[in-house]
This record gives structure tokens, C-alpha cells and sequence, in this order.
């Protein structure tokens, strides 16, 4: 008798959800009100060496909410934004500039990787506000995991939740 906790964690792929899983259920409940039902993880894809990016592999989990080419696009769109704030000449840039003036800059401006992790933020947003929230899902910030995975939070009607725990 296996019991599911109420406040799911994300965990490597194991292979295809239990059977008690919430994935396949209609969208329901109130994101950032309720617990998410179950949390997806999008692994780093390591292809590109070190440089952040996530892969675009569609996962089976979210079918029915989104199709594999906006799950496409939305990684897409997430990678270009890390890879734009990972530019070594903006980094030489900023650093130039803060070692000249004895760390002052940084008083009076955001260094390249901070603007573009504000515009990932607005990005990550946007797409939550507009394509995963309205069909149940939201995208977690995934500077909060230190860029590890992506993670998608699944969200279900409570009444589910209670009836599966019965």
C-alpha cells in the first residue's frame, strides 16, 4: 500500500507515472492557492558542454494540456534567453568596467547576466500567464534549483486529490 504525499517533490524519470498519478486528469484548481498534484522535471540537456539549456524533449506527461510545439517553442525561447546571458564578450565587458572603476559600477548598473536573467524571468512569466496557467500547469523559476532541471508544476481539481486518497 503505497500512499503519495499531498506536496509532491520532483524526481528523476523512472520510467511511466504510478498508476495513482494525476497526469491524463482535466485541469482544475487555483495555482499559488493549492498544492500542485504532481511536479515534472525538465532535464538539462549537457550536448552543448557546460552552457545552460534545457531539453527539448516533449514529455508525455503534459499531453492533452500542450502540444509538443508550443512545449518546443517554450524551451526554445528559455534557451536562447540563458545562452544571450551567458555571451563572454558581455561578460569581459562588465567585467572590464567594474574592475576600472574599483566596483562602483555596480552601484549605478546591472551587469548583461543580470538584465538577461530579469527578461528570463519576464519570459518564464509571459509563458506561464499566457500558455501553461490557463491549462494547469506553471513553470517554476529554475534559478530556485540552481539551473539543474526545469520544473512544471501539474495541477488538478482538489476534489481529485481527496478521491485518490480515499
Amino acid at each position: 500500500s503505497h500512499t503519495r504525499p499531498l506536496i509532491p517533490k520532483s524526481s528523476y524519470y523512472f520510467g511511466p507515472p504510478p498508476s495513482d498519478s494525476a497526469y491524463g486528469t482535466p485541469p482544475m484548481g487555483q495555482i499559488g492557492v493549492h498544492h500542485p498534484r504532481e511536479i515534472l522535471r525538465v532535464e538539462r540537456d549537457y550536448t552543448g558542454g557546460e552552457l545552460i539549456q534545457f531539453a527539448p524533449i516533449y514529455p508525455l506527461e503534459l499531453e492533452g494540456r500542450i502540444t509538443p510545439t508550443q512545449f518546443l517553442e517554450s524551451v526554445n525561447a528559455i534557451n536562447e534567453q540563458l545562452i544571450a546571458a551567458h555571451s563572454l564578450h558581455h561578460a569581459f565587458v562588465d567585467n572590464m568596467i567594474t574592475v576600472f572603476s574599483l566596483q562602483l559600477s555596480k552601484l549605478f548598473r546591472k551587469t548583461h547576466y543580470e538584465r538577461e536573467m530579469q527578461r528570463l524571468q519576464d519570459l518564464i512569466d509571459d509563458l506561464n500567464a499566457g500558455l501553461y496557467n490557463p491549462v494547469g500547469l506553471n513553470i517554476r523559476w529554475p534559478r530556485d534549483v540552481a539551473f539543474l532541471y526545469l520544473e512544471i508544476e501539474y495541477y488538478v481539481s482538489v476534489h481529485i486529490i481527496f478521491c485518490v486518497l480515499e
